[in-house]
């Protein structure tokens, strides 16, 4: 029996070459729109996280500047001025800032008092407790990251000791801060600004230190902050100039050709123990 092979049906060399063609642009077009919104969600993620980098900050910032110089009612442990043998890095004042012309940011030690009822009240294990902590930024891995340190007075030694971000009851300056100790808060830190001013709402100069500007430590009522993150990875497509600009003048301006995001956080802050 003859088969009518003539019968069978098929495609041609051309229906097969056009649904190849169809199907290769449907597929382009749905790569192209993941393409966006994967793009666009990355954005939107690096943005969030920069963002959230410069509130976290801000937020233990605002709460350590409010704290700079209390002291509960009849703390009664010794005031090192910084001026005696043990040398600057040991004084009590409440707010210091340094320019260090190394580094990024500014560095801000803050010191402010505390009370513990558990304690036995003795010159060895006093009720009242005294505290500084330390900000600064430090170079690493070719980018500015931002670490803190917290230090306790120790009375009866009259020394301040580490808490933490150093070898623990390790007495500082002796035991110098290191990058390898401090606890790291963020990395890609761009600039980190403080500008004290008075009563009168003056600008006080800074450095504001032992040796510079000593005359205002105690006059000092706000503290204006501008902090600057940047994105870990590029963000815009192209190189171009972005300028963030400076609290402290032209000098401290970052202007720089990238593709990274900067975002910059301003806050005001009223330091309410300080010459009270």
């Amino acid at each position: 029996m003859k088969e009518n092979f003539h019968k069978i049906s098929g495609l041609t060399l051309i229906e097969i070459l056009i649904g190849i063609v169809i199907t290769s642009i449907m597929m382009g077009a749905m790569y192209t729109s993941y393409n966006v919104v994967n793009n666009s969600f990355s954005q939107v993620t690096g943005r969030a996280s920069v963002s959230a980098a410069g509130r976290d900050v801000s937020a233990m910032l605002i709460r350590e500047l409010r704290m700079a110089g209390f002291r509960y009612y009849g703390d009664n442990l010794y005031f090192d001025d910084g001026r005696g043998l043990d040398g600057e890095e040991n004084n009590h004042y409440p707010i210091i800032i340094r320019e260090p012309a190394d580094s990024c940011c500014d560095r801000i030690e803050i010191v402010y008092g505390d009370y513990d009822s558990s304690r036995d009240g003795t010159e060895i294990d006093p009720k009242f407790l005294r505290f500084k902590v330390i900000y600064f930024a430090a170079l690493e891995d070719e980018n500015y990251n931002l670490y803190k340190v917290k230090l306790k007075w120790n009375n009866a030694e009259q020394h301040w000791i580490y808490v933490y971000g150093g070898t623990p009851d390790a007495v500082y300056p002796d035991t110098p801060i290191t990058v390898r100790d401090a606890e790291l808060l963020r990395k890609y830190v761009v600039n980190m600004e403080f500008v004290p001013t008075n009563e009168d709402g003056q600008v006080i100069s800074t450095p504001l230190t032992v040796n510079e500007n000593e005359e205002y430590l105690n006059k000092i009522r706000t503290v204006d902050l501008k902090i600057t993150f940047r994105s870990k990875d590029d963000f815009f497509k192209k190189k171009i100039i972005r300028k963030i600009e400076s609290i402290k003048g032209a000098a401290r301006h970052v202007d720089q050709e990238d593709k990274f995001l900067r975002d910059s956080i301003v806050l005001s802050v009223f330091t309410r123990n300080i010459g009270n």
